[in-house]
């Protein structure tokens, strides 16, 4: 079997679920567009897989941006990348840090400031401002000796424009910075969520990714009324009273009436807690 661009149906969402394994942070929407053409090829290379030529029967021959038997097979094989939350759990908050894949090349690639307080920003909200030297090492195994000495400058610093223009060309593909995502950043954040919401571990997949995406947007910080809802939130779940919850992350819309995009992500975030993920085309 080949699939290639344009095919759809379910053998294309399947392809599409054991891409995510990989971080490729797609919709399962079983449309092999373009989107899912670059994971592919971004797949064969993570995977070390080649095409195959066949002039004899050109339908027969294996693209980069196709998927065959051996890619579809070793896709399979692969373990789910984080099995606290499972691919779609990691697809579903880094859909949200990043958009979509091509929004990544397109804007996150390289450094970036997002303003105000914020540090430099590399990969999938990864901000220099909170980390050393020796952690930065630690979680991005791989990057070269000479970027991190440039990238320096902006560890455990508040960024500026100038910081950020110095650094530009410094690139983070996607396959990397999903590996840090998934390997350091999200159990970092599945720990924080732990620290307030203990019960976190009893919940399904669908409603613990909920709960640390909120944790990943907001932090675990508790006072102040600015927290009354994750507050709430805690109560409910010590309470056992786990179809409550969803109403408190929608009740959070009150402190970002100009913010449409965070309105947005609480809503988003109390559909996955009511319907899980395939309800958001996840899995």
């Amino acid at each position: 079997m080949i699939l290639r661009l344009r095919d759809n149906g379910d053998n294309v969402k399947q392809l599409q679920r054991n891409l995510n394994k990989l971080g490729s942070a797609l919709l399962i929407d079983g449309d092999y567009g373009p989107g899912t053409r670059d994971a592919v090829i971004d797949a064969r290379s993570v995977l070390s897989l080649s095409t195959v030529a066949n002039p004899a029967n050109p339908t027969a021959a294996v693209g980069a941006g196709d998927a065959d038997d051996a890619l579809i097979a070793a896709l399979e094989a692969l373990p789910e990348p984080f099995p606290a939350l499972g691919s779609p759990g990691v697809t579903f908050i880094a859909r949200f840090e990043i958009g979509s894949p091509k929004q990544y090349r397109d804007r996150y690639r390289h450094p970036e400031w997002p303003g105000e307080k914020s540090g430099i920003t590399i990969g999938i909200g990864y901000d220099l401002q909170f980390c050393t030297r020796a952690q930065f090492e630690a979680d991005w195994v791989g990057v070269p000796a000479a970027s991190i000495d440039r990238l320096a400058a902006a560890f455990q610093k508040v960024g500026n424009k100038a910081l950020c223009t110095s650094l530009a060309d410094l690139d983070f593909p996607l396959d990397l910075a999903m590996k840090v995502f998934i390997n350091r950043t999200l159990p970092s954040y599945l720990a924080q969520t732990r620290s307030i919401y203990p019960q976190v571990d009893r919940l399904s997949r669908a409603q613990r990714s909920a709960l640390v995406s909120l944790i990943y947007n907001r932090g675990a910080k508790l006072e102040g009324d600015s927290r009354r809802e994750m507050k709430t939130i805690q109560s409910l779940l010590a309470a056992g009273d786990l179809d409550s919850v969803s109403t408190q992350f929608e009740a959070m819309e009150r402190l970002w009436p100009d913010t449409p995009g965070l309105v947005q992500r609480r809503h988003v975030e109390a559909k996955l807690w009511r319907s899980g993920f395939a309800a958001l085309q996840l899995e």
